[in-house]
């Protein structure tokens, strides 16, 4: 499982052929307000709210003796705010209404919280990580999920310790991103120049996946893979009877000539015409709008959007 995930993060850099056409270049961080049928967390079912119910009555402990801050200047963790109902709910839902070990899982969160500090790393800190567009968050599917692009072919660092906080900072900044009461993400990964030695060490890979898993669970709505290469498509299967049934299933394989492939051995092979309107679809993933990540263009709007959060959480 971690394998398949370590080629997601990509290691070196390939160039690239440059064209002429006149890109599109400022981000699209708010959902469009035409945007209807958004995907909502759903009720819990009574076995949901039995459990639900019983960590509500544990909010107290949860909250106590919680790791210290230090105090830089940086945005502080609002442990009060985060432990809302709705994540609650999450955590719930990820530990298939088991409440006792989803209220573990939920300190455990809030003790990372504390000590990595995700709300604390700050544009600047990113600066080298974000500089090439490898990853980076752009636009939203048809239900309202943030839509979050990687290019695991523009790698251009080697610290697997800032490569993985660039993943914390981008997540944190989709979960920001996010309309009320949506909690998922789409993430668009094109992998069409993918190769083994693009692969980074599984330990990293095992790291991500921890991360993602352990403190952003119920997080991810659909992993589009964008025209995977054979080698790829054979790995995947290899891996695929390793990785749980759920995450499985919100993997997507996508031909970006828009053709719909036939489910089967080949691999579950969908249109993403059918999950991201062509107009708000980048080209390189099948759609019609020709957005190229420029970092002098992109920078500004994410600075602006994290002063934004610090203002809103100093306030709160």
């Amino acid at each position: 499982m971690a394998g398949f995930f370590s080629g997601l993060l990509g290691r070196a850099p390939a160039a690239e052929t440059p064209d002429t056409t006149d890109y599109d270049t400022t981000p699209c961080f708010r959902a469009p307000a035409s945007l209807t049928g958004l995907d909502t967390l759903p009720a819990p079912t009574s076995t949901e709210q039995t459990a639900l119910d019983n960590i509500k009555s544990q909010r107290t402990a949860l909250l106590a003796d919680l790791p210290e801050e230090p105090s830089d200047g940086r945005a502080r963790f609002n442990a009060e705010k985060w432990l809302d109902e709705q994540r609650m709910l999450m955590y719930v839902r990820a530990n298939k209404g088991n409440g006792e070990l989803a209220a573990k899982k939920l300190r455990a969160t809030l003790e990372w919280r504390c000590t990595y500090r995700p709300h604390a790393i700050t544009p600047e800190d990113m600066e080298l990580e974000g500089s090439v567009g490898k990853q980076y968050l752009n636009g939203f599917d048809n239900q309202g999920h943030p839509i979050l692009y990687m290019f695991p072919h523009r790698q251009n660092t080697k610290d697997a310790n800032e490569q993985l906080r660039w993943v914390v900072f981008t997540m944190e900044q989709a979960i920001r991103a996010m309309p009320d009461k949506v909690t998922k993400i789409s993430i668009v990964i094109d992998v069409s120049k993918y190769s083994m030695s693009q692969s980074v060490p599984l330990s990293t890979a095992r790291e991500f996946l921890n991360i993602l898993e352990g403190h952003y669970p119920e997080r991810l709505y659909k992993a589009f893979v964008l025209s995977p290469p054979t080698l790829f498509v054979m790995f995947y299967h290899i891996v695929a009877p390793f990785i749980d049934p759920v995450t499985k299933s919100k993997i997507a394989f996508v031909n970006v000539n828009g053709k719909k492939q036939v489910d089967g051995k080949d691999g579950p092979w969908v249109n993403i015409d059918e999950f991201v309107d062509k107009s708000r679809l980048q080209r390189e993933a099948g759609g019609e709008w020709d957005f190229k990540f420029d970092r002098e263009h992109y920078w500004p709007v994410l600075v602006k959007e994290y002063e934004e959060f610090v203002a809103a959480e100093t306030k709160a």
